[in-house]
């Protein structure tokens, strides 16, 4: 009861001015206000990436933070690899489209709320006011990557050439598994094209392969040597110190210091997860690394939904949200509340310590005290699932 009454306090000093006085700032006003001097803003949602209403908060969120802040990049959580062959497009003076930009950032966010930023994006790309890149060094289908790369960069040798070649296809089967000795094929292929390799693009996209056969190598050796055996962290916190190392050398591109907006789940975006229960501790997330270099000049904003349904990126696959429990945040965002949103600062997480919510993963509630995983969260009051948008 104690807790329900310090909430209930907490939002209602958020609640809305008498009339004779000017109205409160919206949600987006006192997070841009929150982000405007920062160096990075670190944009969550939840780790499914198919809430659309997220989407479209985080696009307009974006947007402002680029005209009226000055923040001069945008990189995403999707393969680096499509992103790095766009970039060496425009320093040869070729062009780069709109939609060469949508399909580099995937059919994950293929969707009517990130269409509108796409041209945003794109134009200032192109007039080179706005660094673009992708973070991730896992491969995606359907792209440049897994059509073109191995043409691109020609491994000299035929054996990586076809190794390469049938993993980008994924044309495994039970003559060609896709096992650890493959994947260790793989890994040399990759370490002879980075010992090779001088062009600025073509190197860091080696040194991408490297990274992701070598998590695959080592996930299928143990996986191969100890069957049953308990999870290893080892591959996930690899990945994330990974997508920290990408963008080190994108913002090593610029000879100034750059303001940066990430996209990404909240997952790897969180400051830490040493608060949280048992297992997932162990994660130590991208976030914890930007957080690291950058201290308090960097800023983590958290997303979650009372209500509603969600997708699987821009997908038909949807799943209705479990309703939320009374005692949670998104339970008692919205009491006495009209708007559609209900922003919590810093200072509200923090003062109301652990909490149960669910901005991580929809299926999961943790009693959490949220202020150590996040800067702010916005709880949308009805989500709504992604859905594609043809292209």
């Amino acid at each position: 009861m104690r807790y329900l009454l310090l909430l209930l306090s907490l939002l209602a000093s958020c609640a809305s001015s008498p009339r004779s006085e000017a109205p409160p700032p919206s949600d987006t006003d006192r997070i841009v206000r929150e982000l405007c001097d920062k160096r990075m803003a670190l944009l969550g949602e939840e780790s499914h990436h198919g809430s659309a209403r997220t989407v479209a908060f985080k696009a307009e969120l974006t947007r402002r933070l680029v005209e009226e802040c000055q923040y001069d990049a945008f990189f995403i959580e999707t393969g680096t690899y499509d992103f790095l062959h766009l970039q060496a497009l425009l320093k040869a003076g070729q062009p780069v489209s709109d939609d060469m930009l949508a399909t580099a950032i995937g059919g994950m966010w293929a969707s009517p709320e990130m269409a509108p930023l796409i041209p945003f994006l794109a134009g200032r790309w192109r007039a080179g006011t706005l660094a673009v890149g992708g973070i991730d060094d896992q491969i995606n289908g359907g792209r440049w990557v897994t059509k073109e790369l191995v043409r691109e960069l020609a491994p000299r040798r035929e054996e990586c050439r076809a190794e390469l070649d049938r993993h980008m296809a994924w044309g495994y089967d039970e003559t060609h598994p896709y096992d650890a000795a493959t994947a260790k094929v793989l890994l040399g292929c990759a370490q002879e094209l980075e010992s090779t390799l001088t062009q600025a693009e073509s190197l860091q996209m080696a040194r991408n392969l490297v990274r992701t056969f070598t998590r695959a190598a080592a996930a299928l050796t143990l996986k191969e040597e100890q069957p049953g055996a308990p999870r290893s962290w080892n591959e996930d916190n690899a990945r994330e110190r990974s997508m920290f190392m990408n963008l080190e050398w994108l913002l090593s591109q610029s000879p100034q210091p750059r303001k940066a907006i990430v996209w990404l789940a909240t997952l790897h975006a969180s400051k830490g997860m040493s608060a949280l229960d048992a297992d997932g501790r162990q994660r130590i997330p991208f976030g914890s690394f930007v957080r690291e270099r950058f201290g308090d000049q960097s800023f983590v904003l958290g997303f979650s939904a009372s209500s509603g349904s969600y997708s699987i990126g821009a997908s038909p696959q949807t799943f209705a949200l479990a309703p939320a429990t009374p005692e949670s945040l998104e339970g008692q965002a919205f009491l006495n509340h009209s708007a559609d949103t209900r922003y919590l600062d810093g200072r509200q997480l923090r003062e109301l310590g652990p909490s149960l919510a669910r901005p991580l993963i929809y299926t999961s509630w943790m009693k959490v005290p949220w202020a150590t995983v996040m800067d702010g969260l916005l709880i949308v009051r009805e989500e709504a699932p992604s859905r594609p948008v043809a292209r």
